[in-house]
């Protein structure tokens, strides 16, 4: 580890503006890693940045990217599935946010293989143990990166 840890970039593919201000929030109040929170509002958006096309040219690698299950355009699951079919970026570590569990997230995740899946948490201070766990994962990464 060096004195100086290089920001963490992370991807939030996210529609709802309240959870994209929660999050933000939430990492500058409890978050000790330094992160850079880069977001978007649809699929289509998580895809092209991760692809670096049009106004994404350009844009980091994220270390990490958090993907709505719920997202306009193109779902999180379809997301992540051409993620996983995108020789480059496959192995990119994709974190599912979800606003409840629901029973066909199940055969998603065993197929797909997400590095986590969260519900969505309800109240700001439920976001804590939420940045708790992507920095425990960003560091996981990180460590064997």
């Amino acid at each position: 580890m060096t004195a100086v840890d290089p920001q963490k970039e992370i991807l939030l593919a996210e529609d709802n503006p309240a959870d994209v201000s929660f999050l933000h929030q939430a990492f500058r109040r409890y978050g000790h890693l330094p992160c850079r929170i880069h977001s978007v509002r649809d699929g289509e958006a998580a895809v092209a940045f991760l692809r670096q096309q049009g106004i994404y040219a350009g844009m980091p690698r994220p270390a990490l990217v958090i993907l709505d299950i719920g997202l306009p355009k193109l779902g999180g699951w379809k997301v992540l599935q051409t993620l996983r079919a995108t020789p480059g970026l496959a192995t990119i570590p994709v974190v599912m946010l979800t606003g409840a569990r629901m029973e066909a997230d199940a055969a998603h995740r065993a197929a797909l293989q997400p590095l986590a899946y969260f519900v969505k948490p309800l109240q700001f201070s439920e976001y804590q143990p939420l940045v708790e766990e992507l920095e425990e994962l960003l560091t996981m990464i990180a460590g064997n990166g």
